[in-house]
């Protein structure tokens, strides 16, 4: 059967999840184009006949005289008439369980995947049945689209905290180890201890002993394993009446946990892989590193013949969150290789916490996000009368004066994927308060000035343009105005930046046009604006930050981009190819000698005058407090005047916030946008004190 649809206006094509291959309502989840199973007839979806506001999930209990049955070998003694009385029942249950489930839920048929059902039906939790969640139910339905895609190793879901995930995890884990053969599952947490006793004891295990008779297969071993649940055939089974049991055919599946180590199941066949908490695995046994190894225990040749499931919240940078982030980062659906894979094989899912938080979802299991226009009962009973966001908001309203708790809250229960990664302030160089006050106000702008796309010679060395495009390597914040754009000036037979008053550029380039992991640093680019009344100032105008395949490419779109705005550059004189490239085409006019106010008092000669050293430890400073003295003035709301900053480039404050002075290399659009502070910074005269006057000097250092 072809799972995959073809869709019109779509690049994508949809992955169907119905077992019987039927076609019905297209979502979008992380991404990925879901098609649905066809709606079936009304009288058949259940709960048709109630009114809208009593239709809901409602889980049925199992008959009381087939509830009094333990076993099926306690089954297979039963009369013949009481067995074909509930053979319908039971083989209901099974269809349900493979097929999924249809619901009307307040006027609206809802359909729920047979995992998904297994869960609401008969999975019992320690604080007794689940609720019906919307959110969970987009879990599901994300969860089979990674299953039956065959170009998937699995989902990666990055989660706020209490959100149900392990429940959903170790459910699937049991729901499939009951019914498939010769198969091993396989659990990880950021602990042996966590795995063991958090999720094979207390949830999977616990799961089985309480699942319905029908449903258990044959089973090896204690009735509450520490090591492993196998569905093996038993040596001997003897009942209490000393009879040989009916044994039927044994699965010989078997659910285990390893401990937290990067090769646990190395050389193993595995059919379900758990990685919990994977946002949490710190080194020396780190996700990205874990995953490169586990991933191949569910690859054959070419064939995938397992999934995963992985899942976290994400821990600061240093404690596992930079490896998860790359992970993220390398499991983006729209992203592809030439096989149809992610470069993980994981397809990624995130949900706000506001769509996920507990105590705020109504009767129907749908979220109360805003603030409702009249008190709601919860699923629990409880009166609603707040809405989620809210709720939120104040959380962090109430750590305002503490940027550290403020911070942790916001990762924790994350309404972006920018927030659930967000890194540790502790030890930070810059104040991250004032970034992330920023970084909020982004998100919420609208309309946003920040416009994705490429310049491009309309004729070359005469106009570029910039033409718009979502994919495009360049961000662009102010355009000049027209008659300001591609003006051409010419000083001793030179190209020359005609502009350089009006603002200035900073460039972090690279060399190689390939790297040996193909990764490699990015090159960045930053434009600012100067101080002027004639346009916004002191505004970062353009951002870039791309590696395309040819260096030259990247040499080139930063010429046109200097060529459209009319504003000079400064480089590092490390970084011999975008000097050659500019001398070359004749724009070496174009690149900033090293600005006097950073010449070393103790430097004999000039030795390279095109750009600055990236080594000098005072070059190195100066670029650091370039940035912290900006954020001080132009990031997050100003101490003085109570207003926003116009610092628009996300992903450069968020380059900022991770920022090590000593692991500066790392940092591509920290490295650019300083050079363009410093280049725009006014020269300074040095004037020579004595030690008494510069006690009168708050001195400032910066820390790595």
């Amino acid at each position: 059967m072809n799972v995959l649809l073809d869709v019109k206006d779509y690049e994508e094509p949809a992955v169907k999840i119905c077992p019987n291959g039927t076609e019905g309502e297209l979502i979008k989840l992380g991404g990925l184009l879901i098609c649905l199973p066809q709606r079936p007839k009304e009288e058949d979806i259940s709960g048709y006949k109630k009114s809208n506001d009593m239709q809901m999930w409602e889980r049925s209990p199992m008959p009381k005289e087939l509830s009094r049955i333990k076993s099926m070998d306690e089954w297979s003694e039963m009369p013949r008439e009481f067995r074909e009385r509930f053979r319908p029942y039971i083989e209901e249950e099974f269809r349900r369980r493979r097929e999924g489930f249809w619901f009307y839920n307040n006027g609206t048929p809802t359909y729920i995947t047979g995992r998904h059902y297994m869960m609401l039906q008969w999975t019992k939790l320690d604080v007794g049945y689940p609720y019906f969640l919307n959110f969970q139910r987009e879990i599901y339905l994300h969860m089979a689209a990674c299953e039956i895609d065959t170009r998937c190793i699995g989902q990666l879901y990055t989660k706020c905290r209490r959100s149900g995930y392990t429940n959903i995890c170790s459910s699937v884990l049991v729901d499939e180890a009951t019914q498939v053969k010769d198969k091993l599952m396989g659990i990880q947490s950021k602990t042996g201890k966590d795995a063991q006793e958090n999720i094979f004891m207390k949830k999977v295990v616990y799961m089985f002993r309480n699942y319905p008779f029908f449903f258990k297969p044959i089973q090896d071993g204690t009735t509450n394993p520490r090591m492993e649940l196998a569905f093996r055939e038993p040596s001997k089974r003897i009942t209490k009446k000393n009879k040989t049991s009916q044994t039927g055919e044994a699965l010989n599946t078997v659910i285990n946990w390893k401990n937290t180590t990067n090769n646990a199941y190395d050389g193993e066949k595995l059919h379900i892989l758990y990685l919990d908490e994977a946002g949490k695995w710190e080194k020396p046994t780190d996700i990205r590193d874990a995953w490169r190894i586990q991933r191949t225990c569910l690859i054959v040749g070419r064939k995938i013949v397992g999934k995963a499931l992985v899942g976290s919240t994400v821990n600061p940078m240093d404690k596992g969150g930079k490896e998860y982030k790359e992970l993220w980062a390398d499991s983006n659906p729209t992203e592809r290789n030439a096989n149809g894979r992610t470069r993980s094989g994981l397809y990624r899912l995130f949900i706000p916490a506001y769509d996920s938080l507990e105590g705020f979802f109504d009767r129907h299991g749908q979220p109360v996000i805003e603030d409702p226009e009249q008190d709601i009962v919860g699923i629990d009973d409880e009166v609603i009368t707040i809405g989620a966001k809210t709720y939120l908001k104040n959380e962090r309203n109430s750590f305002k004066n503490d940027p550290s708790e403020l911070n942790e809250v916001t990762r924790q229960f994350p309404f972006t994927t920018d927030e659930a990664f967000r890194d540790s302030i502790d030890g930070s160089i810059f104040n991250i308060g004032k970034i992330y006050q920023q970084v909020e106000y982004n998100d919420e702008l609208f309309p946003n000035p920040v416009v994705k796309g490429n310049f491009i010679w309309k004729e070359k060395d005469k106009e570029v343009i910039f033409s718009p495009d979502v994919n495009g390597r360049f961000k662009v914040a102010w355009m000049p105005p027209t008659e300001t754009r591609n003006i051409v000036k010419v000083d001793r037979g030179k190209r020359v930046a005609p502009f350089p008053n009006f603002g200035c550029g900073g460039v972090d380039s690279y060399d190689l046009d390939a790297t040996v992991d193909g990764r490699g640093s990015k090159g960045a680019l930053h434009l600012f604006n100067k101080f002027s009344l004639d346009r916004p100032s002191s505004m970062f105008v353009v951002e870039y930050a791309s590696r395309p395949d040819l260096a030259k490419i990247f040499y080139e779109d930063v010429l046109m981009a200097a060529f459209f705005y009319g504003y000079p550059i400064l480089i590092e004189n490390n970084k011999y190819g975008i000097a050659r490239y500019f001398e070359t085409r004749g724009y070496d006019g174009y690149l900033l000698d090293r600005p006097k106010h950073l010449n070393s008092s103790s430097a004999r000669v000039a030795v390279k005058t095109k750009g600055i050293p990236s080594n000098s430890q005072d070059v190195i400073h100066a670029h650091a407090q370039a940035i912290e003295a900006f954020i001080h003035d132009h990031v997050g709301v100003n101490y003085d005047s109570g207003e926003m900053g116009k610092m628009y480039f996300n992903n450069t404050l968020e380059d900022w916030i991770g920022f090590k002075i000593d692991k500066r290399t790392k940092f591509d659009l920290t490295i650019s946008s300083g050079l363009a502070l410093l280049a725009a910074q006014k020269p300074q005269e040095i004037v020579k004190t004595d030690f008494a006057a510069k006690k009168f000097f708050r001195r400032y250092k910066v820390v790595g």
